[in-house]
């Protein structure tokens, strides 16, 4: 089963630690959404395959400026940071997030999300989808999930890849 993902356009956002929050796109918006929509196009032609979509309100934006259809999944939403949501990493600086940083595979951000409770809510949205291609609209954190899953990446390898803006990815 083909498996084509998508993540938001860039944020206003630099330096914060915004998880699951909602925060504005950046100015780059309108012109990564109609080069993403070009990709699209010659992709899958006037047909897309069903879309699933994270709620936040980023990826909701970028399918909005496409046009698209959607259901919306809380399942392909971002790693909760619960206490850390919405502060600045610098202000974060400190034993609590060099602790999480150096046992992130383990370890939850207070009141937050573990890596594993991603990969499991991940793994459940997945799990049942019908034969064919999905494309699906997210974030960084789940996107890695599943190069971890689909391609055989490590997840230290997977966590370290770049994962670009509103550009098509297939697994």
């Amino acid at each position: 089963m083909p498996l084509y993902l998508v993540r938001h356009s860039r944020v206003a956002a630099s330096g914060l630690c915004y998880g699951q929050s909602d925060v504005p796109l950046a100015a780059s918006f309108a012109d990564e959404a109609a080069a993403l929509k070009r990709q699209l196009v010659q992709t899958f032609g006037a047909q897309l395959p069903p879309v699933l979509c994270s709620p936040s309100a980023r990826c909701v934006q970028l399918a909005q400026a496409l046009d698209m259809r959607v259901n919306l999944d809380a399942r392909l939403m971002e790693l909760n940071f619960g206490a850390w949501e919405g502060k600045s990493w610098a202000e974060l600086d400190g034993p609590e997030a060099r602790h999480w940083g150096d046992h992130w595979q383990t370890v939850a951000p207070p009141h937050g999300e573990s890596l594993a409770e991603l990969i499991s809510r991940v793994d459940e949205c997945i799990a049942g989808f019908p034969a064919g291609d999905h494309l699906l609209i997210t974030h960084a954190g789940p996107i890695r999930v599943l190069w971890h899953q689909f391609s055989g990446l490590t997840l230290e390898q997977a966590f370290a890849c770049p994962v670009p803006h509103a550009k098509l990815i297939v697994l």
